[in-house]
């Protein structure tokens, strides 16, 4: 899926909407975004999102390692769901991605809503550089790490994100568990929330 402006203008309404329910008023998160949203490169971002995803979707290969995993611990999507993932057609995979990326966008965005400090240029110019720095990171990244009510809001944000997935998976015959082993679904969901926040945090670092 390409991001656009108007995307990350979408997903920033759809965020809002949620943190709406939870806030008097979200004029400060509003006005933080508009402040800080001159700085979104939607051609960095795409090229990490494509690269990234387009591993995600590969079944061909062996095994259920993947990009920046040190161990099995988080699944490839599609090895995880190889079976399955094999017979999707072009449109659906399409429509997984469009889910899949909405959701890292919404964590990478989120920063960009509940900081009050304005953003500074990034010192990463491309979406190489990006990308190179990103990845090894993704997975060693802890969630435990960020405060309960930081991260109880991002998953409030990204609830229905994260149940379409879930959703997307069940009406296309992906069953969790590996060979009879545990559910990993929830471990490749939150490989994909820490993606976007890693993105973001990676984007903004000082060097």
């Amino acid at each position: 899926m390409n991001i656009t402006n108007q995307n990350v203008e979408k997903y920033a309404e759809e965020m809002l909407a949620t943190m709406s329910e939870y806030f008097e008023s979200t004029d400060e998160f509003k006005k933080n975004f508009e402040q800080n949203k001159v700085g979104i490169s939607s051609e960095k971002i795409n090229y990490c999102l494509e690269k990234f995803l387009h591993a995600e979707f590969d079944y061909g290969t062996p095994g259920i390692r993947g990009l920046g995993r040190a161990s099995d611990y988080w699944p490839r999507l599609a090895g995880y769901f190889r079976s399955a993932f094999s017979k999707l057609s072009v449109e659906k995979m399409r429509e997984l991605d469009a889910l899949i990326t909405s959701m890292i966008m919404k964590c990478y965005l989120y920063s960009f809503l509940i900081s009050d400090k304005k953003a500074e240029p990034s010192n990463i110019k491309t979406g190489e550089q990006l990308y190179e720095k990103w990845i090894p990171q993704i997975y060693m990244f802890d969630l435990g790490g960020i405060s309960d009510d930081i991260m109880n809001m991002l998953f409030a944000i990204i609830k229905k994100d994260r149940d379409g997935i879930k959703d997307f998976f069940k009406q296309n015959g992906m069953t969790p568990g590996f060979f009879g082993g545990a559910d990993k679904t929830d471990e490749i969901l939150n490989g994909y929330v820490g993606a976007g926040l890693v993105m973001r945090i990676i984007e903004s670092a000082k060097a």
